[in-house]
This record gives C-alpha cells, sequence and structure tokens, in this order.
C-alpha cells in the first residue's frame, strides 16, 4: 500500500493544481479563493495523521505555519508591485518575490527560534 498511497498524494497534488490553473482562465479570483483555501495545509495534516503523528505533532506543524505565514505574503506584495508599479516583466518580478519571501522565511526562523516560538 506504501506506493499507491504516496502515488495517490502525488496525483492529488497535481489534480489540484491543474484544476486552480483551469479555473483561473474564467475567474481569476475564484482561482485566487481556491488557491488560497490552506488545502494542502489540510490534506498534508490528514496525511501526517494516517502517517502515524500524534495529534501534537500536527498541532506544532499548523502553530509553525501561522507564523510562517506573514514572510509569505511578501511574494504577493513585492511581485505586484513590481509588475505594477516598475513595470517588471513577470518572471524577474517572481524570481524577486520569492527571492523576498525566502529571505523573509530565514528572519522569521531566527525569530521563531529567539523567542522559543517553534517547537
Amino acid at each position: 500500500m506504501g506506493w499507491a498511497f504516496e502515488t495517490g498524494k502525488i496525483v492529488l497534488t497535481a489534480l489540484i493544481i491543474f484544476s486552480i490553473a483551469q479555473v483561473s482562465e474564467r475567474s481569476t479570483l475564484m482561482a485566487a479563493v481556491l488557491a488560497s483555501i490552506p488545502i494542502v495545509t489540510v490534506l498534508s495534516m490528514m496525511m501526517m495523521h494516517h502517517e502515524g503523528q500524534t495529534a501534537m505533532e500536527i498541532s506544532g506543524f499548523a502553530k509553525d505555519i501561522v507564523w510562517l505565514l506573514i514572510p509569505s505574503l511578501l511574494m504577493f506584495i513585492v511581485m505586484p508591485w513590481l509588475i505594477e508599479s516598475r513595470s517588471w516583466d513577470f518572471y524577474p518580478a517572481l524570481a524577486a518575490g520569492l527571492a523576498c519571501t525566502v529571505s523573509g522565511y530565514f528572519l522569521m526562523i531566527q525569530m521563531m527560534d529567539r523567542f522559543g516560538l517553534s517547537t
């Protein structure tokens, strides 16, 4: 059952991404709503539970996500700003947004460790 379960996880993830991309062709707002639902997080927590992690471990995972949401927002602020206000092309703006997010993650993890917020 191990390889079938792993294959199922991959297929489900691909279907979610494909579905959001298809919906975006009709409505970017609806695609954004679907993408913003923490479905990947919920599925990940369900899979973690299925694979034997405790409720406390999954709770720690959820709390860590809350803190990491803050730096993840940097991409959604920086990228549109560079495209709309600075006339950057898509890929350079995406790369800059991702670089800001990665830097933000690094700083947030340092803060979480320093203030005892990580599990």
